[in-house]
């Protein structure tokens, strides 16, 4: 990948890095949880970027894909253990991080086990470092620590537009084809559960996040109203997942948009959950791979 490329992903990382680090600030007990995202998400179009994807946030057994929906009254429960996971995209390149925040001591040893198995799996990071080997690191790691690996979660490699692309970074020592490549940009996301979990997330009905299939872009067979929202999403979003929040008026185009929903034409991410209602941690970080390491962007 050329240099220039390369550097506005590094400017991506660092707004990244930034939006993180306001994090520790913004959750606290009965935070709202549109609140926290709203902030992190003004934060980076303050910094002249655009969300790559709407900010999650997970609590507790929620491991990924919630984000707040308009009017979204929940908040951020007591002694609650808070993931937040955020994306930036600056004229297309992107950069991934997630942090979590233990708001209760003893759940602080699963937060904190999470940036362990993270560093460890950074260590080894470097061309030609097969994807299964960082798995086996990530689950070994883990375990070591008393924890779990959420088996069915991934990091993920990114390119210009597109959050996951290529090759998939396993959390867990399993057969997984491909090795990183020198010039190429990953997510690696370990998630981590109790010894009591069952190490898997499972999806619920609740969907917050949504996405234009591409494979559906299609417009034959629309309504007029139908296409006009469709064009409108594929202009906005640039094919990135996000949220109906920031949908203007769009109150009066729900039903437009479910129905899009429903046909197919718009992916509806499921929320995630750990199976057994366990608490799930999870740290990420986007780095560059060079032939004698990885260089950390975020």
């Amino acid at each position: 990948m050329e240099e220039e490329a390369l550097d506005r992903f590094r400017q991506a990382g660092r707004i990244a890095r930034k939006a993180r680090n306001r994090v520790l600030a913004l959750v606290r007990e009965a935070a709202p949880i549109i609140e926290i995202c709203e902030a992190v998400e003004s934060l980076i179009r303050d910094e002249g970027a655009e969300p790559a994807f709407p900010c999650n946030v997970g609590v507790n057994e929620v491991a990924a894909h919630y984000t707040s929906p308009p009017g979204d009254r929940l908040t951020v429960p007591p002694r609650s253990l808070v993931k937040v996971d955020l994306g930036v995209c600056l004229d297309g390149y992107i950069a991934d991080t997630a942090i979590t925040v233990s708001l209760a001591r003893e759940l602080e040893p699963l937060s904190e086990a999470a940036e362990i198995v993270l560093r460890e799996a950074l260590k080894i990071m470097r061309a030609g470092t097969p994807v299964s080997r960082i798995g086996s690191i990530i689950e070994r790691a883990a375990r070591s620590l008393g924890f779990k690996p959420i088996r069915n979660l991934t990091g993920h490699e990114i390119k210009r537009y597109q959050l996951h692309a290529g090759a998939t970074i396993p959390n867990v020592g399993a057969l997984c084809p491909g090795r990183l490549k020198a010039g190429h940009v990953y997510a690696v996301e370990p998630f981590l559960t109790t010894s009591r979990g069952a190490g898997e997330v499972v999806s619920t009905k609740l969907r917050t996040i949504f996405q234009m299939a591409s494979a559906k872009l299609k417009l034959r067979k629309l309504s007029q109203e139908e296409r006009s929202l469709m064009q409108y999403i594929a202009s906005r979003f640039n094919g990135l997942p996000y949220t109906t929040r920031w949908i203007k008026d769009y109150e009066k185009l729900k039903p437009i948009h479910e129905k899009l929903v429903k046909s197919g034409r718009i992916y509806s991410y499921p929320v995630l959950v750990e199976r057994l209602g366990e608490p799930v941690s999870q740290a990420e970080h986007t780095v560059i791979i060079f032939e004698d390491g990885c260089e950390i962007i975020t």
